[in-house]
C-alpha cells in the first residue's frame, strides 16, 4: 500500500506517543500528559492540527511535530511554525522528506527549530534556513561586586514590577514547569524582568536556562551582581543564555562563551535571528531541555 502523508490532529495523540516511544529522540520518554501538550493549541495558534503523520495502511511510520503561535516581535504580530520530534522509522527512512515539505512551503511564516540533529541540520541549509543560536554564554555563580540588588521571584511578587510587555511573556508562561520568573531592581533603571528554565545536562548538572530578559544591557551589567544568588537560590552551576542577545553588551562576573556542537535554525522573510528567542516554544511547552 502507498505510503500517506496527511496531517496529525488531535486524535493521532496516542499513536504519535507510541512512536516516538519507540524512536531514537533524545525526548524519547516524555511522559504522556507531556506528549497530549503538543496537541493543543497555544500561544495564539489556531491550526487545528499539530504537525504531519506517515502512514502505511494503518501503520503510523512516520511524524514531525509543528507548533503554531503568534507572538509580538519590535510591537508588530509575527506568525511561527516550530518543528520538532522529526522522526521515521528505518524501514520508510527514503520517505522522510515527505514530511517535510509541507512545511517548507509555508512561506508567510517564521519556521524555527531549536533542537536539529546534524542530519536534520544539514538538511535545513540546504532549504535556506540560516543559523539562530550558534553558542552560549554561561554566567558562573562568583560574586565580583560588593553591591547585592534586590530582587523578587514568583508569579505573585513580579508581576508588580514589570513593564506591560514583561506582564505579557510572564502571563503566557506563568504555568510552565520549572520556568523562573524573575524582577531584578537596577538602580541605574526600571526593573529587570529575566526568565529562566531549570534545564539539566545530565541529572546531576542543573543550570538555570535564561529564555528572556527585558533589557539584555541592564542584566549584563547587574550579572556580577545577581547570577550567583540566583544559581544559590536554585542550585544552578551556571546561568545559560544565548549569546546572541548579548552581542556588543559589556558583562560583569566570571563569563564563558561555549559554542553549540548544532546551531539552532530558523527560514524567515521577516526577522533576523537576534529578535528570535526562546519564548513560546516546544521545550518549554513538554519540558524537555533546550541544546
Amino acid at each position: 500500500m502507498a505510503v500517506r502523508i496527511r496531517r496529525a490532529v488531535e486524535s493521532d495523540m496516542f499513536a504519535v506517543y507510541k512512536l516516538l516511544r519507540s524512536s531514537t529522540l533524545n525526548a524519547r520518554n516524555l511522559p504522556l500528559d507531556a506528549r497530549r501538550r503538543m496537541f493543543r493549541p497555544v500561544w495564539g495558534g489556531n491550526e487545528g492540527y499539530y504537525g504531519f503523520l506517515m502512514e502505511d495502511g494503518n501503520e503510523v511510520t512516520g511524524f514531525l511535530g509543528t507548533l503554531f503561535t503568534t507572538r509580538e516581535i519590535d510591537g508588530q504580530p509575527q506568525d511561527f511554525c516550530e518543528i520538532h520530534s522529526w522522526y521515521v522509522r528505518d524501514s520508510h527512512r527514503d520517505e522522510s522528506l515527505n514530511l517535510l515539505l509541507p512545511v517548507i512551503g509555508m512561506r508567510k511564516r517564521t519556521i524555527v527549530n531549536h533542537t536539529p540533529t546534524q542530519t536534520v541540520y544539514d538538511i535545513g541549509a540546504r532549504f535556506g534556513f540560516k543559523d539562530l543560536e550558534t553558542g552560549v554564554v554561561a554566567f558562573y555563580p562568583l560574586p565580583t561586586s560588593l553591591g547585592r540588588p534586590e530582587y523578587r521571584v514568583g508569579n505573585r511578587l513580579v508581576p508588580d514590577r514589570i513593564d506591560p510587555a514583561s506582564l505579557r511573556i510572564l502571563s503566557e508562561h506563568r504555568d510552565l514547569r520549572d520556568c523562573h520568573h524573575v524582577a531584578i531592581e537596577d538602580p541605574d533603571g526600571p526593573p529587570v524582568y529575566a526568565m529562566f528554565k531549570t534545564v539539566r545536562r545530565r541529572w546531576f548538572e542543573p543550570f538555570g536556562r535564561l529564555i528572556h530578559t527585558s533589557d539584555p544591557a541592564a542584566f549584563g551589567r547587574l550579572a556580577g551582581r545577581i547570577a550567583w544568588r540566583l544559581c544559590l537560590r536554585n542550585r544552578w552551576q551556571a546561568i545559560i543564555a544565548n549569546q546572541t542577545i548579548f552581542e556588543g553588551v559589556p558583562l560583569t562576573g566570571v563569563t564563558r562563551r561555549v559554542g553549540r556542537d548544532v546551531p539552532s535554525q530558523f527560514r524567515s522573510k521577516t526577522l533576523e535571528a537576534h529578535q528570535i528567542d526562546q519564548l513560546c516554544s516546544q521545550p518549554l511547552l513538554q519540558g524537555y531541555r533546550l541544546h
